[in-house]
């Protein structure tokens, strides 16, 4: 298997091909064609027809807002439909500009829903309700068009008639076998496997609201194009619906590229000025428009929030906007400096160099080149945007308005002047959502982040050439200096940005990283002793375990303890400290996993966290379950509890008692815990774990309260436990017994335990996680999941999975999910081998178990 520090940069690299084919067809298309020619096609499109692309993207909006109301109705979950249009609307308006829909629009929505009460779980069928959905839409209005339209639609293709009908049947074959399956109330049936579907209505329901929303946003197209067009309007739907589903599939951000490339392709019988003109306003209209929109309806919520005169139903409806908030003005950031680089690349507007007669030439060739400049530090900030860190903000704050300065120094552009001066006032209402202190030099920049910075900046060069190449680029010299010298101002532009482009990733790729974390020195131990006596947390305790380093948060209050595996840093759970500290520890562990080119992980993490590891660029796998006791309702009594009422009874029969010690009462008794546990060990031929959990250590053990079970005097069974501060929850670590201990004694211990944790006033109890435990089975789970499955069904030889989950159920807890968070994809096998050899003590222990 190929490592991930090989496929990841593959990956960034194929994305860069789709690219870089796209724009050969886009440059091939244009061969005849100059930047004037498309410059005049946009301002030919009508201020109506732009008007009405607006109605069209908001009728494409609303229909893609019923998505998620459609998605939570159907779920029986009740979300306010303010909540439901602002988290559909932003996270789509994301999306569509970002692409990679399934991570985004996720990311979104658990943040905002999040906050509503909707569990991860249910914004995870959501997003496969809207995927669904689109899916159907796209076979269902693909399979008419070539049914009903495949003459015209074969003739743009370029394909033969016939095969454009049986595509269009086979779609259609797609979408009936879906909604039988809805229909009959069965599912579908693969292999062993069953994929449950909606019922029809529901199914009836997504359908029309796909094709709703995609011959909306074709239609956006459409009145753009010019009106002479030598294909009818459901012709033009198909070959649309090709394009939008070209662009998702190529990976490449908003499809950008490759859906012109294949529009272009697809009107042979258009001058390509015209396509290329309506391409650029369908963008502006489609994509950048509702982002504005979206981070305008993000920056007034946290103005309003943070000014306290937001009304109830607007603040209620807005709730999340500061979660989503970076990732919104990263791409504002990027949307910026885009538009800033390609107004750089090419020529002023005819007439708008005279307005500038009266300024210094220095002044225009200046602002000029450093509008370029300024373009492409917007684009490398956006990565600190979307991390939070307030130096991106106040650069980002600071450039954008400088922008909008030069835009009408180098060329009176008043369109980007306002764009720039919208966005830098949007930024100021939004300041409190970037909170993390931090440095813009030590930014990890991703082959993928590279690879997207490299496309930007290449299209520039490339739309320099372009708008030049009549007019002999070179043969004006770079250091021709005039008003009417546009050629020589742009190839120096384009330089500038290239040259810095090379030296800030020269100097990202050659700086020094920092030595490896070493153990923890007093100093930390003392100060997370004082952090963990404030925590909620039981699993802080595991802070003392003596096999994890520290890093904490720049104000001190909080914690990531880890440890390294392999090539993985292993954070263990949550972050441990105040809930509002946690992304700011959480970002610095992952920089300090960038800087030492470590993989990033977070083992055990809660649900509730979830939004917080998708911040942080991570992938999300479920690895279990934990089972908490609620104490208030815990007792002996009632038919469920019928067996642990037995076992108790035949335990004091038999001669047993029960004391809990105190931190530190059971010092002279460790030699006799020594015995229990060495005997326990031997039985089951195993080695002590680490890391998840404590061991055998005297000194770590007098730290904790020791339950001990005697029988006629001796102590047969121990186990010691984990409080937490305010008697939030105590959670069992190491239990052992003797073999001969008698019948029921673990059942009789764990009950004593309980009923004096409940007395003395605990609320939860956790009994720890069982892996592998609710994992998803079917054909639309990961790989991980069905594996996981299989190996808890079928693994009892390996690790009796379905025991340890039977005897926790006895106590009927509540189970809570537990998850692994980690760069995910291939990255996956290593990061799972890391954790179990972290857990088992190396490779020895995981074969010795």
């Amino acid at each position: 298997m190929l490592a991930p520090q090989i496929l990841r940069p593959a990956a960034a690299i194929a994305m860069f091909a789709v690219f870089g084919l796209a724009l050969w067809v886009i440059h091939y298309e244009t061969r005849t064609m100059s930047f004037e020619d498309i410059r005049a096609a946009i301002g030919n499109v009508g201020m109506i027809d732009v008007a009405a692309g607006c109605g069209l993207t908001a009728l494409s909006f609303l229909m893609l807002i019923g998505f998620d109301a459609l998605a939570l109705r159907s779920s029986g979950i009740r979300v306010p439909f303010p909540r439901i249009a602002f988290a559909a609307f932003c996270a789509q308006a994301i999306s569509h500009t970002a692409g990679f829909a399934a991570l985004t629009g996720t990311s979104v929505r658990l943040r905002v829903y999040g906050n509503a009460g909707v569990p991860p779980a249910a914004v995870a069928k959501l997003m496969v309700f809207c995927a669904t959905a689109f899916t159907l839409g796209a076979v269902t209005l693909g399979g008419l068009a070539g049914l009903f339209e495949g003459t015209r639609v074969a003739a743009a293709l370029n394909l033969p008639e016939t095969v454009v009908h049986l595509t269009g049947i086979l779609a259609l074959a797609v979408f009936l076998i879906y909604a039988t399956a809805s229909a009959r109330g069965a599912g579908i049936h693969v292999r062993s496997w069953r994929i449950a579907v909606p019922a029809l209505p529901v199914t009836i329901g997504q359908t029309l609201l796909a094709i709703g929303d995609l011959i909306a946003a074709g239609a956006v197209l459409w009145v753009l194009l010019p009106a002479d067009l030598p294909l009818s309007f459901p012709a033009f739907l198909g070959l649309y619906v090709v394009a939008i589903v070209a662009g998702v599939l190529a990976h490449v951000p908003a499809g950008l590229g490759v859906f012109e490339g294949i529009v272009l392709l697809f009107l042979p019988g258009v001058p390509a000025p015209e396509v290329l003109g309506a391409l650029v306003v369908y963008r502006f209209v489609y994509n950048l428009v509702p982002l504005i929109l979206a981070a305008t309806l993000i920056a007034l919520a946290e103005a309003g929030r943070a000014a306290g005169r937001m009304a109830p139903a607007i603040r209620r409806a807005g709730a999340g906007a500061a979660q989503i908030a970076p990732i919104a003005f990263a791409l504002l950031a990027i949307a910026s400096g885009a538009v800033l680089l390609a107004s750089a690349a090419t020529p002023a507007a005819t007439g708008r160099l005279d307005l500038l007669d009266g300024l210094p030439l220095v002044v225009v060739e200046a602002s000029h080149l450093a509008s370029g400049v300024v373009g492409l530090l917007l684009l490398v900030i956006a990565r600190g945007l979307a991390r939070r860190v307030d130096a991106a903000w106040m650069a980002a704050t600071i450039l954008s308005g400088l922008g909008a300065v030069l835009s009408l120094l180098k060329g009176w552009d008043w369109e980007e002047a306002i764009l720039l001066a919208v966005v830098t006032g949007l930024l100021v209402l939004a300041r409190r959502a970037f909170y993390r202190r931090g440095s813009l030099l030590r930014q990890p920049m991703t082959p993928a982040w590279v690879g997207a910075l490299a496309m930007m900046v290449g299209a520039a060069a490339w739309l320099a050439w372009f708008s030049f190449r009549h007019e002999a680029l070179f043969s004006q010299g770079l250091f021709t200096f005039a008003l009417e010298a546009e050629a020589p101002r742009s190839l120096r532009a384009t330089v500038a940005v290239l040259a810095l482009g090379l030296v800030l990733f020269a100097a990202r790729l050659f700086a020094p990283v920092r030595a490896r974390p070493g153990p923890p020195t007093e100093e930390d131990l003392v100060q997370a002793e004082r952090i963990v006596a404030t925590s909620t947390s039981s699993a802080a305790q595991l802070a003392f375990t003596g096999d994890k380093s520290f890093i904490f948060s720049e104000c001190g209050d909080a914690f990531v303890m880890y440890a390294a595996s392999g090539r993985s840093l292993v954070a263990m759970g949550d972050p441990v400290g105040p809930r509002h500290a946690w992304a700011n520890v959480a970002w610095m562990f992952r920089e300090l996993c960038d800087a030492h080119g470590a993989i990033p992980v977070f083992y055990q993490v809660s649900a509730e966290a979830l939004p917080l590891y998708l911040d942080l660029g991570l992938r999300i796998v479920k690895l279990g379950e934990e089972a908490v006791v609620p104490l208030a309702q815990f007792s002996l009594e009632g038919k469920p509890r019928a067996e642990l009422r037995y076992a108790h009874r035949r335990a004091i029969k038999d001669g047993a008692s029960f004391e809990m010690l105190a931190p530190g009462e059971a010092r002279l008794l460790m030699p006799e815990l020594r015995k229990v546990s060495d005997v326990w060990m031997e039985q089951r031929q195993a080695r002590e774990k680490r890391f998840s959990l404590g061991r055998f250590e005297p000194a770590y053990l007098n730290r904790c309260p020791i339950a001990v079970v005697r029988q006629n005097g001796r102590i047969v069974a121990f186990a010691n436990l984990w409080p937490s501060a305010g008697h939030e929850e105590m959670a069992l670590d190491l239990m052992r017994h003797l073999p001969d201990a008698g019948y029921g004694i673990m059942d009789y211990m764990m009950v004593e335990i309980m009923l004096h944790a409940r007395d003395a006033g605990w609320k939860y109890f956790s009994l720890g996680m069982t892996p592998l435990a609710g994992l998803p089975d079917n054909p639309l789970a990961s790989a991980w999941s069905r594996v996981g499955t299989f190996i808890y069904e079928h693994g009892e030889g390996i690790y009796n999975f379905q025991g340890l989950r039977r005897f926790k159920q006895k106590f009927l807890p509540d189970w809570r999910p537990r998850y692994l968070a980690s760069p995910g994809g291939t990255a996956l096998p290593q990061v799972g081998l890391d954790v179990v050899a972290l857990i088992s003590g190396g490779i020895k222990g995981v074969i010795g178990r």
